[in-house]
């Protein structure tokens, strides 16, 4: 008989469940929005909505079920399930014993991880990184995330916050960071950083295709669109970006020595007017043996933190 999991990722607006199968088929999916504002109770009853809708719309067997993966934003200890931090956006998150609450209202083993991580779980067991060994996961969209796979196992540190990505520190004056750090790759690099660029130089004046009706209305996904159309303007804020992620990218590179890098996330969704700058930088910074490492898109788009939540539940469970 086939096996399936109960997969949830969270996100800072939107919660999405599904039924997945050992092979990566999603089965069925719900979605609700997350409300983060309210609060942690009312985003775990969102979760439980979602999650019993779409165990509704399998229409499988109680027994098919294996276990819930589950992929949060904030340091979760993987272990216990426990939040060690705070999680963007919904107050008294840290603390939460997630995997107990779920297994109380789902009746099922649960599993938590941080969501990088589990997005990277999924491009590496079903999508772009399959079959690798060595794997850095990056995703570019609100902020910047990452996570590290090295021989063949997810790689936490030694406080369940590895990965953290956009976090490196890229230029030693940059402004101070949300985290508490100054010039870190985050604030050059993600969606909110690509559209303050891009509003600031069409406040000066500087003519292009990424304007609507007023500067403030940009977003990272207009610029992109912009760039891809050629638009001048949009294209240097997207190399500006990659040649920052690059910087950093170049030292996790002469460090880790990974197979592969992938990309993903929304603004990830710009192609190479962003990858093409970021490889670039990283041909100028690294060992020469590091830039041969591949650097490419993710494949999964935005299914990965579904199909990564239940791959750590088959993981876990030492099915997969």
């Amino acid at each position: 008989m086939a096996r399936y999991a109960l997969a949830i990722d969270l996100g800072g607006t939107k919660v999405a469940a599904g039924v997945v199968g050992e092979d990566g088929t999603v089965l069925a999916q719900a979605t609700r929005p997350t409300e983060a504002a309210k609060g942690g109770d009312w985003v775990l009853n969102r979760v439980k909505e979602a999650a019993l809708e779409a165990l509704d719309a399998s229409r499988l067997p109680p027994d098919a079920l294996v276990g819930v993966g589950m992929g949060t934003p904030g340091v979760v200890d993987a272990t216990t399930g426990v939040m060690l931090s705070e999680a963007v956006n919904i107050p008294d998150w840290k603390g939460r014993n997630l995997k107990a609450e779920l297994e109380q209202v789902l009746h099922l083993p649960a599993f938590v991880d941080n969501d990088a991580n589990v997005a990277a779980l999924g491009e590496w067991i079903f999508g772009a990184g399959k079959g690798t060994r060595h794997l850095i996961y990056i995703t570019v969209g609100t902020g910047v995330g990452g996570a590290i796979i090295l021989n063949g196992s997810l790689w936490r540190g030694a406080n369940f916050a590895a990965g953290e990505l956009g976090h490196v520190p890229v230029n030693p004056d940059g402004p101070r960071c949300g985290c508490g750090g100054y010039g870190c790759v985050e604030l050059f690099v993600s969606g909110p950083a690509i559209a303050q660029r891009a509003r600031e130089f069409t406040a000066r004046g500087v003519q292009s295709q990424i304007a609507p009706k007023a500067p403030e209305e940009i977003t990272a996904e207009q610029v992109a669109v912009a760039a891809q159309q050629g638009d001048p303007l949009a294209r240097f804020i997207l190399a500006e970006a990659g040649r920052y992620l690059g910087v950093a990218l170049a030292g996790i590179l002469n460090l880790l020595n990974p197979e592969l890098v992938l990309i993903g996330g929304g603004v990830a969704a710009a192609g190479e007017c962003l990858l093409e700058p970021l490889r670039w930088e990283v041909r100028r910074r690294a060992l020469p043996t590091a830039t041969t490492t591949p650097i490419l898109p993710a494949a999964l788009g935005s299914n990965a933190g579904l199909l990564g939540a239940a791959a750590l539940a088959f993981r876990s469970l030492e099915i997969l």
